[in-house]
């Protein structure tokens, strides 16, 4: 996998992981929560875990350097 490719993934993973926690923190106001209206129950506080644990990875992912750098400048000149 190229460097674009990977990074291009990587952002797409931290996406999914932040709609994942944005989900699972806003269930109840979405009518998604089965605790009752005014409670975070045991299932939003894991939705919202696993979905910063996910965005994280693709954070990584995506912002990780791509193998060994170049050196773009080089030492003193020797004449």
């Amino acid at each position: 996998m190229d460097a674009h490719a990977r990074k291009l993934a990587g952002w797409a993973i931290a996406a999914i992981g932040v709609v994942v926690a944005a989900v699972g923190a806003l269930a109840d106001q979405i009518g998604l929560g089965g605790e009752g209206a005014d409670e975070f129950g045991g299932r939003q506080v894991a939705a919202v875990i696993v979905g910063l644990i996910i965005a994280a990875i693709g954070l990584v992912v995506a912002l990780w350097p791509s193998g060994p750098r170049k050196p773009t400048a080089a030492g003193p000149s020797e004449q």
